[in-house]
């Protein structure tokens, strides 16, 4: 499989604008989230937005369909699910909350729960990762929730966060090849993680969008955090009953906190 990499800059980012003039006019409303996140973090926010928009925008001219938006410390897998896992308690059934609800909210709930549904259900015969991609799988599944055209184009999914803590070397080195250094490989480093629940360590989860169902100018409707990129397409999904999921790697203690920013603690990674 081919594989075409590019680095880009301000300049392909901002592409003339002045980037304070951008921070400025961006989409979302900066201030609502000063108290919560500060405004380095919201001006490193903008940015990313930028760049988001400007590489969906480049691939919706390219012709293409599901863009992934995650950072380099993350990958995308499938969501296998273990009879020792932890989760989230389900959640109520729709005949208590019927009396609740107006015809609208009820028929919308019930779409979603159709939805969360076959997620549910794909899980039990998730193919190994081994033997089909997630590209392979999602053509497969094209005509099912939540990647059917008809469907709305941000899909979201949970991150699982890997803590700092050395696994054994026994464990880092099980199966390696000879030639290969475990221990230059997070993914083998650190395999102690999060239980699979909404919580502190896990926090908000990612999303993918399908670009051709948008318009150029939709692509522009950032919500200013990365864990609902498109402001009227994106939620933020904590759950672990879906398809996929994004496992989040912190590193070493000493890598993860290099970078100046209150929000990397030792409660974080523990």
């Amino acid at each position: 499989m081919d594989m075409e990499i590019q680095m880009w800059g301000d300049e392909q980012i901002y592409r003339g604008m002045d980037p304070e003039e951008a921070f400025k006019n961006a989409y979302h409303i900066a201030h609502m989230r000063k108290n919560m996140e500060g405004e380095e973090v919201i001006r490193l926010n903008n940015r990313l937005m930028f760049f988001f928009s400007r590489c969906m925008e480049y691939h919706k001219l390219q012709g293409r369909t599901w863009v992934l938006l995650i950072d380099s410390d993350e990958f995308l897998t499938f969501n296998y699910m273990h009879s020792n896992d932890v989760t989230d308690p389900p959640r109520p059934a729709i005949q208590e909350l019927a009396p609740k609800l107006s015809n609208e909210s009820l028929g919308q709930l019930r779409w979603w729960r159709r939805r969360t549904n076959y997620q549910m259900d794909v899980q039990k015969r998730l193919p190994p990762a081994e033997t089909t991609t997630i590209a392979e799988f999602i053509l497969a599944e094209a005509d099912q929730h939540p990647w059917k055209f008809e469907d709305i184009a941000c899909y979201s999914f949970p991150r699982l966060m890997y803590g700092a803590q050395e696994s054994e070397e026994s464990q880092v080195r099980a199966g390696v090849p000879d030639g290969v250094d475990p221990y230059k490989l997070q993914t083998l480093r650190f395999i102690r993680h999060s239980p699979k629940i909404k919580n502190n360590k896990n926090r908000s989860g990612k999303n993918m969008i399908d670009v051709s169902r948008l318009s150029l100018k939709d692509l522009w409707k950032t919500s200013g955090s990365p864990h609902h990129t498109l402001e009227n397409e994106c939620w933020q999904e904590f759950r672990f009953n879906t398809i996929l999921r994004a496992n989040h790697y912190l590193g070493s203690w000493e890598d993860w906190s290099a970078r100046s920013d209150k929000r990397r603690n030792r409660r974080v990674v523990g």
